[in-house]
């Protein structure tokens, strides 16, 4: 295989990227929330990916030129641009059926899935004090979720589900970021999807008035914002280091879901979302001390 041209690793802004791809993401779901309550889920694939095709078609020739689409690693490209319209698709039924905060509680199973994932596929070293800390944040989300108990939903697994196929997207995402860029990996994420949803669409189409074609384009815009900037992230940090910070979308949740649709989390929601972030914000500590 040709020989890879990895970007240097910058941590602190690589988390910077990550944080605010989490408010970025929290504000799509607020607005998917909304919009799948009336259209269905092919539709709001579709917009997404309207713009963010467009979007990564763009930056793709403004830097490649004609070899936009010359990747050295094609299948990885491929395959991860099914496995986030796949996730993307999960979570927008889930979003329809869940309040924001329980989806994003089970969301933070992510870190668990990636860790091991960036273990095995990206031979990152991750010590049995970070496995450790992350499963005090799994402790957190089980406090919220309460799983086995009475309050237990069904309709929760299918957001672990979409967990799962996230984790695996972030790691292949890392991995072929080493190798074709940021901008690259971009427009092959846009395009495939937009693709696969033109084929589909017209079986889904439902009339759009004006104003909730104003509201699919600023979920589009969210869409594209939030996975550039996470694009952007993986390439220059290590999703090991980059997971922990993905719990800060909980706090994000639990507010909009006040705000935007009146839901007040239970006091195990509050419980649950310290220990997350605890140990989210420990095991960048361990990080900086180069004892993880």
């Amino acid at each position: 295989m040709t020989k890879k041209n990895p970007s240097a690793d910058q941590p602190l802004k690589g988390i910077a990227l990550a944080i605010l791809a989490t408010l970025l993401f929290a504000f799509l779901n607020s607005m998917t929330k909304h919009v799948s309550q009336v259209y269905p889920m092919v539709m709001i694939l579709w917009f997404r990916y309207l713009f963010f095709g467009g979007y990564g078609l763009a930056v793709g020739l403004k830097y490649h030129k004609k070899r936009a689409f010359s990747s050295l690693v094609p299948i990885l490209q491929i395959t991860r641009a099914l496995l986030l319209l796949a996730e993307i698709g999960v979570y927008v039924f889930a979003f329809r059926h869940l309040p924001l905060a329980e989806i994003s509680a089970i969301s933070g199973a992510g870190p668990i899935v990636t860790m091991a994932m960036s273990a095995l596929i990206l031979r990152e070293v991750i010590t049995v004090r970070q496995w450790l800390i992350v499963v005090l944040g799994f402790v957190g989300i089980c406090i919220i979720v309460k799983p086995g108990f009475a309050s237990f939903d069904p309709w929760m697994l299918i957001p672990l589900f979409g967990t799962v196929l996230w984790g695996l997207y972030q790691v292949l995402t890392r991995l072929v970021s080493q190798y074709d860029g940021a901008e690259r990996t971009t427009l092959f994420t846009g395009t495939i999807g937009f693709v696969i949803l033109c084929t589909i669409l017209p079986f889904y189409w439902l009339p759009v008035d004006l104003d909730w074609l104003g509201k699919f384009s600023v979920l589009a815009i969210l869409g594209v914002a939030g996975h550039s900037t996470l694009i952007k992230a993986l390439a220059i940090a290590p999703a090991s280091l980059l997971q922990p910070f993905s719990y800060v979308n909980i706090v994000w949740a639990v507010l909009f879901g006040w705000l935007f649709f009146n839901t007040i989390p239970e006091i195990t929601t509050f419980i649950g979302s310290a220990i997350i972030i605890f140990s989210g914000i420990y095991v960048f500590k361990l990080k900086q001390k180069g004892a993880a």
